[in-house]
């Protein structure tokens, strides 16, 4: 039992901080689509998007700010929850959803995984360009071939139907057998840090809420959410965190997917020196 709920909690956590770091993503989305209204003050392009994001987050209830941080239509979900089986129908058969909030021109947020690729185009009868893996790419050491790589999923994204990637892996490579390595870019987090911010810079460019992730130092997939790392402050801004600052400088992601392992203590996602003080 304890298992279960450290795994909902770490879900819930991720989804959380994916929905908050969004706001501001898919204010700016709402401008390009046809929902209403699209006359508010928060849709003002001129004000700074921190104040928009506030503007935004002042009018919504309690009701609608729970809807912001609850991931629906995640494949499989259905069979848990009679609540998200009454919205899978409304899901694009990605990684899940983010209800919309119509009325105050917040579009629904369809999320999809896309390291090297759109996923879950075959079993949605789709087509999408499977790219070489992302540490084959930084082995080219091409920002220009970066950019092309963000540029081609992020339209793909789109021309399938989604609004937002899961994609923008930059944890550093630190062993072999992680399971995640083929979605990160090395060993090295200038390397690392300046071909994923290239990448993310130019994904946004094709109409997507960008993102990066997992913040931070998940460098390892098994037993992800048991791990504990234990790293001075120091050591984490020379690498890991050194890699996010670049990329995040460089990409201007929209979006910040939290990590599931802790660190020195505290989860990633609910992690107050990582999310408020560095991030």
């Amino acid at each position: 039992m304890q298992s279960v709920v450290k795994r909902f909690t770490m879900w819930f956590g991720a989804m959380s901080a994916i929905a908050l770091l969004a706001i501001t993503g898919s204010v700016l989305l709402a401008q390009r689509t046809s929902q209403k209204p699209t006359n508010q003050p928060w849709m003002n392009a001129s004000l700074p998007p921190t104040q928009r994001a506030d503007m935004v987050l002042h009018e919504m209830t309690l009701d609608e700010k729970i809807v912001l941080v609850h991931g629906e239509g995640m494949p499989g979900w259905a069979k848990m929850s009679p609540q998200i089986l009454a919205v899978q129908g409304q899901s694009n058969g990605g990684a899940g959803m983010i209800l919309p909030i119509e009325r105050l021109g917040i579009p629904r947020i369809q999320m999809d995984d896309a390291a090297y690729g759109v996923r879950f185009s075959a079993a949605n009868g789709r087509y999408s360009t499977a790219l070489t893996s992302n540490m084959g790419s930084a082995a080219s050491w091409d920002t220009e071939a970066a950019c092309a790589y963000g540029t081609l999923i992020g339209r793909e994204l789109r021309a399938q139907g989604y609004n937002m990637t899961l994609g923008g892996g930059t944890n550093l490579t630190r062993d072999p057998r992680n399971g995640r390595t083929f979605e990160y870019m090395g060993e090295d987090p200038l390397l690392a840090g300046t071909l994923v911010g290239q990448r993310i810079r130019c994904e946004g460019a094709q109409h997507v809420i960008s993102d990066i992730k997992h913040y931070a130092l998940n460098d390892q997939e098994a037993g992800r959410q048991e791990v504990d790392v234990r790293i001075s402050e120091r050591a984490a801004r020379e690498s890991d965190l050194l890699a996010f600052q670049i990329g995040v400088a460089t990409g201007h992601p929209n979006a910040v997917m939290c990590s599931y392992n802790g660190i020195n203590g505290d989860y990633a996602c609910e992690n107050r020196w990582l999310l408020t003080d560095v991030l």
